[in-house]
């Protein structure tokens, strides 16, 4: 188990690299000035030029690349233009926010998603499970950005309208105040119980066809048990795996949802700093967002390694 941890470890540092290696070329290649943008666009070519080797962005590329890598192994992501802060301090102060969102989100869309999938694979044909392909194919092909907007109309604007409750704050955050919460989980959680759906109903069926369930059903077992007991426990690995991925990319940044709502979360400190073309804080936010997702994915191999002796040989 010690081995298969440590490749995997060592796997994902090899991702982190190549994550790092990519961005920094492609923040290379852009076509804006990180030191034009400093100095303003009524600066002169030479406090540009003064600006740049301030910087090191005269240097050749490998110079560049080679101690940027440098001093991220010493944890300093360099210094934000636009907002004149070190970058680490930036990032580290988005995450309380990014963390409630993601596992908000998480709940809405495990606490809707796997048991309409497991009632829907009980009910095969009938019209409960019509009702929940539908509403699972409904999810998935509305755009989060619309969700958002109509939760926000139906919810927060139209009771304040109407009849001066302001149930759901229109936007921005307080730490741990489920009201501010609330539509911003409801949103994210939606298009994530789509797919719970459909992989929980499909798990489900793929193990309801098989000869242990036929084998507890010829023992007398109640139906309930067989379903619950047996036949869920084994389709949990797939489930498992989804949550693994959705968590990393939602603690990552959700940009979409976060731009609605006016989230601080580091998915609209990634969009705040692409329009500024903020490069230390483009390349500080997607190396903490793949790190999550690393993280998350490493976090479900060792759990599903110890559900299932097999991953481990």
């Amino acid at each position: 188990m010690l081995s298969y941890v440590v490749r995997r470890l060592g796997w994902a540092v090899v991702v982190l690299f190549l994550v790092a290696l990519a961005t920094f070329a492609l923040t290379y290649l852009l076509p804006a000035d990180p030191a034009r943008v400093i100095a303003g666009l009524r600066a002169s070519a030479a406090d540009v030029a003064r600006i740049r080797r301030a910087l090191g962005l005269d240097e050749p590329f490998l110079i560049q690349l080679g101690s940027y890598l440098v001093r991220i192994l010493r944890l300093d992501f360099g210094h934000s233009y636009a907002q004149n802060r070190d970058v680490l301090p930036l990032i580290l102060d988005r995450i309380p926010a990014t963390i409630q969102l993601a596992f908000g989100g998480l709940a809405v869309g495990l606490g809707i998603g796997v048991p309409l999938g497991a009632v829907a694979a009980g009910h095969r044909g009938s019209w409960v499970d019509r009702v929940a392909t539908v509403l699972a194919v409904l999810l998935v092909a509305a755009p989060t950005f619309w969700v958002g907007y109509v939760l926000k109309n139906l919810l927060a604007f139209q009771p304040l309208i109407n009849w001066h409750l302001g149930i759901f704050p229109i936007g921005g955050y307080k730490p741990l105040d489920l009201r501010y919460l609330a539509l911003p989980a409801l949103t994210l959680g939606f298009a994530a119980a789509a797919y719970y759906t459909r992989l929980t109903r499909a798990m489900m069926l793929d193990e309801m066809s098989r000869d242990y369930v036929r084998t507890a059903r010829a023992k007398g077992l109640p139906e309930s048990r067989v379903r619950w007991h047996h036949a869920f426990r084994n389709a949990l690995g797939p489930i498992l795996t989804q949550l693994g991925l959705d968590l990393g990319v939602f603690l990552g940044g959700v940009v979409v949802v976060e731009q609605v709502f006016t989230w601080p979360g580091i998915g609209k400190l990634a969009v705040d700093s692409i329009k500024t073309v903020d490069v230390p804080l483009i390349m500080g936010t997607v190396l903490f967002g793949t790190l999550f997702i690393v993280v998350a994915n490493i976090a479900v191999d060792v759990a599903n390694a110890f559900l299932d002796p097999r991953i481990r040989r």
